[in-house]
């Protein structure tokens, strides 16, 4: 049975001290007994939970930064993930075009031998490695109930594989509703379980809604049991929400969103012009603390997205809100002031002359500022917090849930609920189609470079229209990338090559059914 990097840790240290205090000959031993075995190993770590800590710890930071698999400055975990796949839309325009990330804006970063397709198929297995772990080590046996603490982290690994494999899932493949049978991704699970062939997309659904079932369940009642930088009973609610609302139960997808949004409150007009900086907001429900330890600096979503630093975006490479979706948003609504050059936030006195000659200064992003300039230099650069799920994104969810469900009284009310804290006095009347475009381009607004676009285009098999703004890049048009479906090819990474070299039981000509 091949060992996993905790049994490799223990195993081999046991074996350095053991060929240490032993004679010349006693490393020819054909039958040792001196070795710790792998089922004392889980009997330890079961009766100490604590031990398996520094897994979950991995595994978060892993999540975030991309661990091991990390290899170029726009690519550091899932920030990055959520980050390339927004830049497939048309709400962002990187009217520059030139610099980390634009091969994603182009469409052109799929290919197996593409840096982006196996970083980020890498980064999503090292996860799914941790979580295996820490449900390897913690497992209760049938008909046994685990300690507090370690049903709390098994909560986290159940929670954390789901929603890496509903990442994988959608993608390598179309999404559920397109075709359930078609050939998905491969699977491991705890126990060495491993099935290496492209599994169907349906039982990879199967076993994603499996996972967080179970996590949610472990979580259930416990709060925050760690801020917010653990993985709660809210966020679990949160990942379990979007996973519904692709596999089609809509009722339930609102149902928890509704126990996501339980977990903070909506932010004021002073928490939406902050930067998205900080856990503290009151609409997060779950993200990560950066320090100058676990900062990738230079590769990192800061460095890439705020205007007003000194990383990549403060040295001209600006990715802005296209101008089609900025004027789809409300004169007096607050998170227009998320765009707009402000001489009172470029601290840095950064030069913005590409965009004064170009009359591009009111798509200036100002919604993420990096901690280091808004508490003026007071802090390390580049160690805001990551924010993963807000509560505002779970009312959206919620609303079009309910509106799919045929429901449009409560799609209607979760709308107003939250739109109303951003457009002073708003009150949907809308019904019927309109509605269902409100509840879409508000959501749109709200959650602009957070990493809901490309999944919700892909679900909704929407399309995609980049003619309809007038800042996107000229050069798309080379690319065969202004107006598209959530259903095009080119939304779907192919496997990795190194991947097809190394498992055979996945057929190269099937690496892009």
């Amino acid at each position: 049975m091949k060992f996993n990097r905790l049994y490799k840790g223990i195993l081999m240290g046991a074996m350095t001290m053991t060929m240490a205090a032993s004679c010349s000959e006693d490393y020819l031993e054909t039958s040792p007994t001196d070795v710790l075995e792998e089922s004392k190993v889980i009997d330890g770590m079961k009766a100490d939970p604590g031990k398996v800590q520094a897994y979950v710890t991995g595994a978060y930071m892993n999540f975030y930064c991309g661990g091991d698999y990390w290899v170029s400055h726009d690519d550091f975990g899932i920030p990055a993930i959520k980050a390339s796949t927004d830049l497939w839309g048309e709400d962002i325009a990187y009217t520059l075009d030139q610099n980390w990330f634009c091969y994603d804006y182009q469409l052109d970063n799929r290919l197996g031998s593409y840096r982006r397709a196996g970083s980020t198929w890498n980064q999503l297995y090292s996860v799914i490695d941790y979580t295996n772990t820490i449900i390897t080590m913690l497992k209760p046996v049938e008909g046994e109930e685990p300690e507090a603490a370690a049903a709390t982290m098994l909560g986290e690994a159940y929670s954390l594989r789901a929603y890496c494999y509903f990442w994988l899932i959608n993608l390598w493949q179309h999404p559920y509703n397109v075709d359930p049978d078609a050939l998905g991704i491969p699977m491991k699970l705890e126990n060495e379980f491993y099935r290496p062939e492209r599994v169907p997309v349906k039982e990879v659904y199967a076993q994603i809604l499996e996972d967080i079932a179970l996590g949610y369940n472990y979580l259930e009642g416990k709060g925050y049991h760690n801020a917010k930088v653990g993985l709660s009973e809210y966020a679990a609610a949160a990942i379990y929400a979007n996973i519904l609302m692709f596999t089609g139960d809509y009722e339930e997808a609102a149902g928890y969103a509704k126990k996501a949004i339980a977990g903070g409150s909506l932010n004021s007009e002073a928490d939406m012009l902050s930067g998205f900086n900080s856990l503290d907001m009151p609409e997060v429900l779950w993200g990560y603390n950066v320090n100058v330890e676990t900062t990738g600096y230079y590769a990192s979503f800061f460095s890439h997205f705020d205007a007003y630093t000194f990383g990549y975006s403060g040295m001209g490479y600006n990715k802005m809100i296209s101008s089609h979706l900025y004027d789809k948003i409300a004169d007096n609504d607050v998170r227009k002031k998320w765009f707009g050059y402000k001489e009172e936030y470029n601290a840095l006195e950064n030069a913005f002359d590409y965009e004064k000659n170009y009359g591009l200064e009111k798509y200036v992003p100002n919604k993420f500022r990096d901690i280091y300039v808004t508490s003026n230099g007071s802090a390390d650069p580049f160690t805001s917090a990551i924010i993963y799920f807000r509560t505002a994104e779970m009312y959206y969810l919620a609303a079009e849930a309910y509106y799919l469900d045929k429901d449009e009284t409560n799609a209607k009310a979760m709308l107003n609920e939250v739109t109303a804290t951003r457009i002073p006095g708003y009150n949907c009347t809308l019904s019927g189609e309109a509605l269902y475009e409100e509840i879409c381009i508000q959501k749109r607004i709200e959650m602009w470079m957070e990493g809901c676009r490309a999944l919700d285009a892909k679900r909704r098999g929407e399309t995609i229209d980049r003619t309809l703004s007038t800042n996107h890049a000229a050069d798309l048009e080379h690319f065969n990338a202004l107006k598209y479906t959530g259903h095009d090819y080119r939304l779907i990474y192919r496997i990795p090559t190194k991947e097809l070299e190394n498992n055979s039981a996945i057929l190269k000509e099937h690496d892009n059914e």
